[in-house]
């Protein structure tokens, strides 16, 4: 299929606007992509610069109170992620998880904590062992959201919530997710995935909460876990481009 034929009133990255597609963007798409990295990018010098002037001091939060809620919607998401997922894998989604929360917390952000987690532990379904498409024939969290989706609508959560759920999934490539736009929940994975890959929004969590994390959930093998480096992406589409942009070489450890 070709580019042109996105709905023209689907969002960019959400289940509808890739909807029986590979996932490839326009012209156009490409472009708001490389401006909303942009965009993370300066917002990250931004917190730098207010953390280093003492304007951004973010408080501890402890890591028992960033635990998910005990519900059938937690437990079934992450009974699917704990059958498909790596260890490495499964922490980067966990650390997806309480990095969002935590940044949520600093900025006061109100957002359904069980929504989140079933998209952030979920969020990399794509690149799991034995997912079908293949992430050469497809953009990755288009299928992952897609599965995710089924996966808890026949669990009997409702269309609502599975189609929230996989829109969030779905759209976490697209660098900058709009909360306004889609939601708390989906701009939280964005976030979450972000800071976890790249360090950006660290600054907005404390460095004790950073240092528990961290401690819980390792990062080791995380970059090959995602397969940064060796996924051989469908061309034109967002996870093609951003490694792409990158030289196909792998972040620089952000918690150093």
């Amino acid at each position: 299929m070709t580019q042109s034929q996105h709905p023209k009133n689907a969002a960019m990255g959400t289940l509808a606007w890739g909807h029986g597609m590979d996932g490839t963007l326009s012209s156009g798409e490409k472009i708001r992509l490389i401006g909303n990295l942009a965009f993370v990018q300066v917002h990250a010098a931004l917190d730098t610069v207010r953390h280093r002037l003492g304007l951004l001091t973010p408080a501890p939060v402890s890591l028992d109170a960033l635990m998910p809620p005990q519900t059938a919607l937690v437990e079934d998401a992450l009974q699917l992620a704990t059958e498909t997922h790596r260890d490495a894998l499964l922490f980067h989604s966990w650390r997806t998880y309480l990095f969002g929360t935590l940044i949520a917390a600093h900025e006061r952000l109100d957002h359904d904590p069980a929504l989140f987690f079933a998209a952030a532990i979920l969020h990399d379904i794509g690149l799991t062992e034995r997912h079908e498409p293949p992430v050469c024939t497809r953009c990755f969290a288009l299928s992952g959201g897609e599965r995710a989706h089924d996966h808890l609508c026949a669990k009997g959560h409702g269309a609502k919530v599975g189609r929230k759920v996989g829109d969030a999934i779905a759209l976490h490539l697209n660098g900058w997710v709009s909360a306004r736009a889609h939601g708390a929940e989906a701009h939280l994975v964005s976030r979450g995935a972000v800071c976890d890959l790249f360090g950006a929004g660290r600054r907005r969590i404390a460095p004790a909460s950073l240092a528990k994390v961290l401690e819980r959930f390792p990062r080791d093998g995380v970059i090959e876990a995602l397969r940064f480096e060796t996924a051989e992406h469908r061309r034109g589409t967002r996870p093609a481009l951003m490694t792409g942009l990158s030289g196909g070489k792998a972040p620089a450890e952000p918690f150093e």
